[in-house]
């Protein structure tokens, strides 16, 4: 059903208001289909992030490592006194391996790969982060790849630049970084029996530590991604149904006096003798004007017989005999 403009066209159809309800419906709709899609791709970007900054770290470290290593290179290694915790490498074959000074303070020749077990071993106990130099071809058997490191390493030789990534180990979840390590001139010291050539891939280092840290933060991000992404569905929400609603009313109460005003209804008072009819400010308009006013109707002046006849009877009168 529609309300019209005196045959000028559809002002109103009546269902407007239903759709109104029906595309508030759809809007909240894809309100929701929006906000899903917008936190789901938040969290997964949280995470990425975080895993980002776990690999940065990693190689922060290594880098520190490289560092260190070549440092300790650069000078032909450094001497420490031995004691419990430093004792001679029985892998490094060095006439002055050990040495004695005029004092009689018994030393021990720390070359780079050496250093690197000493930090690693510092670490590991306060910091809990585990260094591991190791290599396909391995010098000292402790420094043997596992099978991510040797996963790894093998990429190393088809050209990758670095590997990190995350594994889980008796129930603990780690993060795990690993570089190559390249054949310097330094190196052939140790490693020319093993045919390594300079510039080539002879090992790396890998670099462990607890995830928890980043998960416990990923974790903290996501419930604030979640609390922002509920609030804003729910207030966006709320402010979508007030307005709505609002709209809905308006529109069914221009419904509803559109059809008030081309429908006269009620009990109208109308002069029994003149036929005129009382308006609400208690004046009384011909009956023409009343409508005229109340509806979108229009009128064409006219003449009934009855009245004609009574009105003009000598010139309706011939007219009616003829």
């Amino acid at each position: 059903m529609s309300v019209n403009d005196g045959g000028k066209g559809v002002i109103f159809k009546l269902g407007t208001a239903s759709k109104a309800r029906n595309y508030l419906i759809i809007i909240s709709s894809l309100l929701f289909l929006v906000t899903c899609v917008s936190l789901y791709t938040n969290l997964r970007k949280a995470g990425a992030e975080y895993e980002a900054l776990a690999t940065m770290t990693g190689r922060t470290f290594f880098k520190s490592i490289v560092a260190m290593r070549q440092w300790n290179s650069d000078h032909g290694g450094v001497y420490v006194v031995i004691d419990e915790k430093a004792q001679p490498n029985p892998y490094l074959e060095d006439p002055l391996r050990d040495i004695t000074t005029v004092d009689g303070m018994k030393l021990t020749k720390v070359n780079p790969a050496y250093m690197t077990r000493f930090i690693s071993q510092y670490l590991e106990k306060n910091e809990g982060i585990e260094l591991h130099i190791t290599s396909l071809k391995p010098l000292n058997p402790s420094n043997k790849a596992d099978f991510w490191e040797e996963e790894a390493l093998r990429k190393f030789e088809k050209g990758n630049s670095e590997e990190s990534g995350k594994v889980l180990y008796e129930g603990t979840e780690f993060f795990r970084y690993m570089a190559p390590l390249v054949t310097k001139e330094s190196c052939l010291q140790c490693h020319a029996k093993q045919g390594y050539k300079i510039g080539e891939v002879r090992g790396g280092i890998s670099v462990s530590f607890p995830y928890s840290p980043y998960k416990n933060a990923i974790t903290l991000r996501d419930k604030k991604i979640v609390i922002n992404h509920t609030l804003f569905f729910f207030i966006a929400l709320i402010i979508i149904w007030i307005l709505g609603r609002r709209l809905v009313n308006n529109i069914s109460q221009l419904q509803e006096s559109l059809v008030r005003i081309n429908k006269l209804e009620g009990i109208l008072p109308i002069c029994s003798s003149c036929k005129k009819i009382r308006d609400n400010k208690g004046e009384w308009n011909q009956l023409e004007i009343y409508i005229k006013d109340h509806s979108e109707a229009e009128f064409s002046h006219g003449i009934c017989p009855q009245c004609a006849e009574k009105l003009y009877p000598d010139y309706y009168k011939p007219k009616k005999n003829q």
